[in-house]
């Protein structure tokens, strides 16, 4: 179902497409196989990678989501726009259509944004455009652990964390380490990377103690 959908996306890019034919053909001939992908965002979100790759496009759709996925984080009014029932379907076509002319995205990323209005699937968009990211840095061997600290890390701590989490990648794959900062959990450090997740915060022990007086009145 997934290469079915990519194909005809890609087919659909190709039609309108001006320039690049012979690369287009070209890409037509690479076989994408990715793992099983589950709920909407994830379906969408592998056949819109599916037919980038066929279509050569790949880095240039990364790209275009990643500025929708900003966009979107820093205007509440835009995420509104794009997730409100009640603004017609054309509607939100037509904006969402003009943000991607004026950022010069390819037909591939206008013609899945028109795929998703078809099928009534718009207020999913930040969930694909997250999954997408997700597919594409998984392919790329990318393995990303998110790391949690109250006052922020210092260079030989973050280099001491990259050097301690090396033994948990498999071959072929790299780390990226993200930072990110949150004084609530006071002190300690929180470690989420894919199935993974240590909480090692000066919070989360308070909250098991105070867990253990409650138990013990």
């Amino acid at each position: 179902m997934l290469r079915g959908a990519a194909q005809r996306l890609a087919k659909r890019a190709s039609q309108l497409s001006v320039t690049g034919t012979r690369g287009l053909a070209q890409a037509a001939e690479k076989e994408v196989t990715l793992p099983p992908q589950h709920g909407v965002p994830g379906r969408y979100a592998a056949a819109l990678y599916m037919a980038a790759v066929k279509t050569d496009t790949l880095g240039k759709v990364e790209d275009e989501l990643s500025q929708v996925a900003s966009l979107m984080a820093e205007s509440r009014d835009f995420s509104a726009f794009v997730a409100d029932p009640s603004v017609p379907r054309e509607t939100k076509v037509d904006g969402l259509n003009s943000v991607l002319t004026k950022m010069g995205a390819t037909d591939i990323t206008k013609n899945f944004v028109g795929l998703l209005a078809d099928n009534n699937r718009l207020s999913e968009l930040s969930r694909i455009v997250a999954k997408f990211a997700e597919i594409a840095a998984d392919q790329r061997g990318e393995v990303k652990a998110v790391v949690t600290t109250a006052e922020g890390l210092s260079r030989e701590e973050v280099e001491d964390i990259q050097r301690g989490l090396q033994p948990l990648l498999k071959p072929g794959q790299k780390l990226t380490l993200e930072e990110e900062v949150d004084p609530s959990i006071i002190g300690g450090v929180i470690l989420a990377m894919g199935d993974k997740y240590v909480d090692m915060s000066i919070l989360a022990r308070v909250k098991r103690l105070q867990q253990i007086v409650r138990d013990a009145v």
